[in-house]
């Protein structure tokens, strides 16, 4: 029977059902929520897929937009959480929206379940939005400054100021009340067009930051065929450009 670990429902109406017990070893919490770019989403399903992680868990609350998501040939709760064989990774993952008013009690309830796991530490996973196309996408680190340092040894450059609003400032809001290791990843996401390089550039940096070796050749190949497009795209504008700037005759 699946295992209800709930919180006082005086003070909480959310609750973690877990589909099943596993004994966790200090394991790193990887998270993607929607936001303002569906990077951290984008992301997050990338990891569980490539490291064929299973469900663990899903979050229930009646502030949770009652949706159901159809994943891996099953419907599934829009907020799950997925552990590796190992179980020294998790990845928590929510595709719809929490609103603004309800966040602090949603955090608190994961925050509850990752504090009994013996969470090591946290990592909010986002996009920063981008118009256009970005012609670099790095990743900034946001953390206190021992992480920051090991960060930055790894290529991983510090950001100079960040604002982390929804599911994920609200985590990091818990990390900083309970004393719990929390730090975000950003990188440069295009709003205009589906932006696979943000999501290998996250990747890129999780491998760096935790050694996961997470395969990214699917990334790439998407990156490249992207790129081919836009450069097709840009060359087809130039030719009309310069159609357009010949002389046309009286005589058509």
């Amino acid at each position: 029977m699946p295992k209800m670990i709930m919180v006082n429902k005086k003070a909480s109406e959310s609750q973690v059902m877990e589909l099943e017990k596993r004994n966790y070893n200090n394991p790193v919490v990887l998270c993607g929520f929607a936001g303002s770019t569906p990077t951290g989403v984008l992301a997050a399903s990338y990891i569980v897929e490539t490291l064929g992680m299973h469900q663990v868990a899903h979050l229930i609350s009646q502030h949770i937009p009652p949706v159901a998501v159809f994943v891996g040939g099953k419907l599934r709760h829009p907020f799950r959480i997925y552990a590796n064989n190992s179980n020294t990774v998790l990845v928590a993952m929510c595709e719809v929206p929490i609103s603004s008013a309800h966040i602090y009690e949603i955090s608190n309830t994961l925050m509850n379940w990752i504090d009994q796991v013996g969470a090591s530490e946290i990592v909010i996973m986002e996009g920063s939005p981008a118009n256009g196309i970005p012609e670099e996408r790095p990743v900034f680190a946001v953390a206190e400054k021992p992480k920051l340092d090991k960060f930055k040894k790894a290529g991983i450059q510090p950001a100079d100021s960040a604002i982390i609003a929804g599911m994920g400032g609200g985590i990091l809001n818990e990390c900083l009340v309970r004393k719990i290791t929390g730090l975000s990843f950003i990188t440069p996401t295009s709003v205009d067009i589906p932006d696979p390089g943000a999501v290998l550039s996250i990747i890129e940096a999780i491998n760096k930051a935790y050694n996961l070796k997470i395969k990214t050749d699917l990334l790439e190949e998407q990156v490249k065929a992207l790129d081919e497009q836009i450069k097709k795209i840009e060359e087809q504008y130039k030719e009309l450009q310069e159609k357009q700037k010949e002389p046309q005759s009286m005589y058509g």
